[in-house]
């Protein structure tokens, strides 16, 4: 029976659960807003090559963090269905993938550069780009590494290693950019080279440091060893590939979208591309509690769906999306009252940037409601295992609006960078529309299907 008392006994289990994964992505973005603070110390045109170079390696993390995002629900339904014995031993398949992955990631960033040529990026970033790509491609291979760490980890329910992994990572990244970008002693000054090197290294510790943990910790050791690589085979690589691919397809038709703008901004200028690194850098900032809330939504769905407690399934879902309601706000808030203050943050002295990130970071005020939602809708639609009709509507959304309008009013209509925004405002907008109409029907799909499970009693399987 649905009460207050139920619901907030809901919300305060989704908030346990997602306050480590917060904690874990906000201090996995701030390597990158880390990055970005320290690029636009070296020059504006550093801070702008990092945006795009950036935005290639964002192509490639969002496609090994997709395929790999599959171990989460499967490893989430079978805790739920109390099928230990299955869980290390499917989870391990995904070795193959994260191997497969590593090596493309490493590829992607070597090769990037012709990429950014192709866009007609402006000439004074290419440089800078380019050179950032090579050093964070090193990290390709512990980037595949720690995600299937995290996503094992994730799913069994125990959030913190993932988050105390990326915190340490942090910690470490920040004065290790700073001496690689800007040497001391007998270490050269190495730029925005020594600032992509500085995350290839940090990744390789953080998948290490989560590798040792999960190997030792013995409420993990319960499930059988996950650092063993097992003979491949065919019907578990398949299920992770199913479920992962168009998950992967998911987030590269919203992540491309965010992608391609950050190209167009190269063309635009210098100076829209600087200002276009510091708001989105913002904007990915607040990303992050939403984005944790949808990876707790997909574990506690995943649970609920695998013990087949179907009322537990929708109050899951709606204490997300509920909770994402109040993370956006308070973002958009700081987004509306300290634009110029953050702008100056990162660029100090470069206040002709001061006026376009102002300017952007209000756009993305805007649409910090419907980026919200959408995540979570599409966190609880993964926790159902439901990603292939997502995946269509993320194209639809994103390259069948947002794109279109981005184009139009940047370069057709003439309003340059702020054009381009509102395209990211159609895209989230129409994506929230779709993916909330698909998790309601999907829920009512359940219940028609399977009834009321959440106190004991027992139906048949959807």
């Amino acid at each position: 029976m649905d009460t207050p008392a139920t619901y907030r006994r809901h919300l305060l289990e989704t908030l346990r659960l997602a306050a480590p994964l917060i904690v874990g992505q906000v201090s996995a973005m701030s390597m990158t807003v880390a990055d970005s603070v320290v690029a636009g110390r070296i020059s504006s045109a550093a801070l702008g090559g990092v945006a795009v170079g950036g935005a290639v390696y964002t192509a490639a993390l969002l496609l090994t963090i997709g395929i790999l995002a599959a171990i989460t629900p499967i490893v989430a339904q079978l805790f739920g269905a109390r099928k230990f014995d299955e869980i290390a031993a499917q989870a391990r398949q995904a070795w193959w993938l994260a191997l497969a992955m590593g090596l493309i990631v490493m590829l992607i960033c070597f090769n990037g550069s012709s990429a950014l040529r192709a866009v007609g990026v402006d000439p004074e970033l290419y440089p800078y780009a380019a050179d950032f790509l090579r050093g964070v491609g090193f990290g390709g291979p512990a980037l595949a590494a720690f995600y299937l760490l995290r996503g094992y980890a994730e799913g069994l329910g125990r959030t913190k290693p993932g988050m105390v992994a990326a915190l340490a990572g942090l910690v470490v990244l920040v004065p290790l950019a700073v001496l690689l970008a800007f040497g001391a002693g007998p270490i050269p000054a190495l730029g925005t080279f020594g600032l992509g090197l500085a995350t290839a290294i940090t990744l390789w510790l953080e998948a290490i440091g989560l590798a040792w943990y999960l190997s030792r910790a013995s409420w993990f050791l319960r499930f059988g060893p996950i650092l063993k690589l097992d003979r491949p085979r065919r019907e578990p690589i398949r299920a992770l590939l199913a479920l992962g691919m168009p998950m992967a397809f998911a987030w590269q038709m919203e992540g491309g979208l965010f992608i391609v703008v950050a190209l167009l901004m190269g063309r635009i200028g210098g100076d829209w591309a600087a200002a276009h690194q510091i708001a989105i850098n913002v904007a990915s900032v607040a990303f992050m509690l939403p984005l944790g809330l949808a990876q707790a939504v997909t574990v506690r769905v995943g649970h609920a769906r695998g013990a087949e407690q179907m009322g537990d399934v929708r109050r899951a879902a709606i204490a997300g999306l509920t909770l994402a309601l109040g993370t956006q706000l308070l973002s958009a808030a700081v987004m509306l009252l300290l634009a110029a203050p953050i702008t100056r943050l990162y660029a100090p002295g470069a206040e002709a940037l001061v006026p376009l990130a102002v300017q952007l970071m209000f756009l993305a005020a805007i649409f910090q409601l419907s980026d919200g939602i959408q995540v979570v809708a599409a966190g609880a639609l993964r926790g159902l295992k439901d990603t292939q009709f997502p995946m269509i509507i993320t194209a639809i959304a994103y390259w069948g609006v947002g794109f279109p309008m981005a184009w139009t009013l940047g370069f057709k209509v003439g309003w340059g960078g702020p054009g381009l925004w509102i395209g990211f405002i159609a895209g989230l907008s129409m994506a929230a529309i779709l993916l909330n109409w698909r998790l309601l029907t999907s829920l009512r799909r359940l219940g028609d299907g399977a009834g009321e499970m959440g106190h004991g009693a027992r139906g048949r399987s959807v």
